[in-house]
């Protein structure tokens, strides 16, 4: 019996002995937790230089940097930490502190926007600061832990600030560090057809499609690209895909029956050809009259598309609906009497013309 009580000691003392921690680590813990936060800090910086492997030292020294709000220094110790075989608590303490930082930071850079967005003044230079501060917070909870949503909104605060350069910095820095992401092509891509800069945004709207082939941003903003590029014929096989994606808006039809009608005044196709596309454009636009029968301009182009292709019977049904919606527009007045003339009805025609040059319409 003694001799295995004699055995016991020296497992008891090595047990004591590697549960310990370094004197330095023992000191700064004391400190950190009686809130003596810069000596705390001197203490686990010595640990650190000290015992290099020591998991537990890097932890706390991020733990430190955190309540000093050195953002950057405690996501280095935090990794360093992780890098030298943490145990699952020290694993556990790290992810719930990064994630309290994290979110407080977010929260403070989200309430700085909304603070903004509700002030009757956006463009006052109190509204701007409140979005600095939100750039701010944005910026170190990215810094805590990399974030698709921070690096977004940064960039979004500074497009609404105007200052381009930071805007495409951060816009550039979404493509970078999620390039798996048809998302971050669409944001710069944008940026860059906000700022006209239409070739430089279609190999990253094309990237964005190669990631995600029916993501209707894309689509749309890449048919804008190509419209305003010159790219017509791309533009055009765009706008029929944007209108199968999201058939409701107006502008997509609406841009593609504008298209078909620059193809035939540009005078360079047969008359087969030509043909086809005034069907095409008129076609676009009754789709236009459909969803948004206000639209003037739209009435305009279809009777011009029908009176061009000699679709008088077709022309007659738009100029009529156009008339008795806009009964001072003298063009439309004027047109339906062509198409009465071309129709053989002389009488009708007479009065639409006589109504039109009443209008001012000679």
């Amino acid at each position: 019996m003694k001799k295995l009580f004699l055995l016991a000691i020296p497992i008891l003392v090595l047990t004591l002995l590697t549960s310990c921690r370094p004197p330095e680590l023992e000191g700064a813990f004391v400190d950190y937790n009686a809130g003596r936060y810069d000596n705390a800090l001197k203490l686990a910086k010595e640990a650190t230089e000290k015992y290099p492997t020591n998991a537990e030292a890097w932890y706390l020294l991020g733990e430190i940097y955190g309540k000093k709000e050195m953002y950057s220094e405690m996501k280095h110790a935090f990794d360093k930490a992780l890098a030298n075989n943490p145990t699952p608590d020290i694993q556990n303490k790290i992810k719930n502190a990064t994630m309290y930082y994290f979110q407080n930071l977010f929260n403070r850079g989200v309430s700085n926007y909304n603070t903004y967005a509700k002030m009757q003044d956006t463009a006052s230079e109190e509204a701007k600061e409140q979005l600095r501060k939100s750039t701010e917070y944005f910026k170190k909870a990215n810094i805590v832990k990399p974030d698709y949503k921070a690096v977004d909104l940064i960039a979004f605060a500074y497009s609404i600030l105007g200052e381009k350069d930071s805007a495409f910095v951060y816009y550039t820095k979404l493509t970078q560090e999620w390039p798996d992401s048809a998302d971050a092509y669409v944001k710069l891509g944008r940026f860059y057809v906000v700022n006209q800069k239409f070739e430089e945004a279609i190999p990253l709207l094309e990237k964005a499609l190669e990631l995600d082939p029916e993501n209707a941003d894309a689509i749309q903003i890449i048919a804008e690209a190509y419209d305003f590029a010159g790219k017509t014929d791309k533009a055009i096989e765009t706008y029929k895909k944007a209108m199968e994606i999201n058939p409701e808006e107006k502008a997509f039809p609406f841009n593609l029956g504008r298209l078909y009608f620059q193809k035939v005044a540009s005078g360079s196709i047969d008359d087969s050809t030509k043909q086809q596309y005034l069907h095409e454009c008129a076609k676009a636009f009754g789709r236009v009259i459909e969803l948004d029968p206000s639209m003037k301009e739209a009435y305009d182009y279809k009777s011009n598309c029908e009176l061009m292709a000699k679709d008088y019977e077709d022309a007659l049904v738009t100029l009529k609906q156009a008339t008795e919606r806009f009964p001072d527009e003298g063009k439309f007045w004027y047109n339906l009497g062509v198409v009465y003339y071309n129709l053989k009805d002389t009488e009708k025609a007479q009065e639409a013309i006589d109504k039109a040059k009443a209008l001012g319409v000679e």
